[in-house]
């Protein structure tokens, strides 16, 4: 009987050491989140290659851009909770493309378009140019609309030659396509 207790006691502590030995390399993908195991709230190992606003830490190990951490705290336990989108968002952070414009102008409702903007007269003619840029002005005229079940603002302005589309609002990572 003793044995049975020493022996039950030895592989108690055996257990209890190689999880504590492994917990600090434990992640788990549930698809949405990534959930990391840790003796800290250090998350720095995740928090590289911002995109442009900073909205998002790009992290090649998991091909994953994590736009939000959360760390909770049990004892000297830690998890660190990451929501993310996969891939690298800082490759389509400002892409638009010509079919949500193609869309817009077949479907969409628009109650404020104080200027009478005609988006289909505007392209008409021109070329998409369709990437990842992003564009600044400082005269930009609004449209508000919804399209698709969704309400949206959109702002048209000139870049020298270019007919600069933006959807979105400028502090909420808006899209861009421009015509030449």
């Amino acid at each position: 009987m003793k044995k049975v207790l020493i022996a039950v006691t030895i592989l108690l502590i055996v257990l209890t050491a190689a999880f504590l030995l492994a917990y600090p390399h434990i992640e788990i993908d549930t698809g949405e989140k990534l959930i990391r195991f840790s003796y800290s709230d250090d998350f720095s190992e995740y928090d590289g290659n911002h995109s442009y606003n900073e909205t998002y830490a790009y992290n090649e190990k998991h091909d994953v851009s994590i736009k939000s951490f959360e760390v909770k705290r049990y004892l000297f336990f830690h998890t660190i909770h990451m929501e993310y989108v996969k891939g690298d968002v800082r490759e389509w952070q400002f892409f638009l493309d010509e079919a949500y414009i193609k869309n817009f102008i077949e479907n969409a409702e628009i109650y404020d378009n104080e200027k009478n903007i005609d988006i289909e007269k505007l392209i008409e003619g021109k070329t998409a140019i369709v990437g990842n840029e992003k564009y600044n002005a400082d005269d930009k005229d609004g449209i508000y609309y919804t399209l698709d079940g969704e309400d949206g603002e959109m702002y048209v302005f000139y870049v020298d030659d270019l007919l600069v589309i933006q959807v979105g609002s400028p502090d909420e990572n808006p899209k861009y396509i421009a015509y030449k």
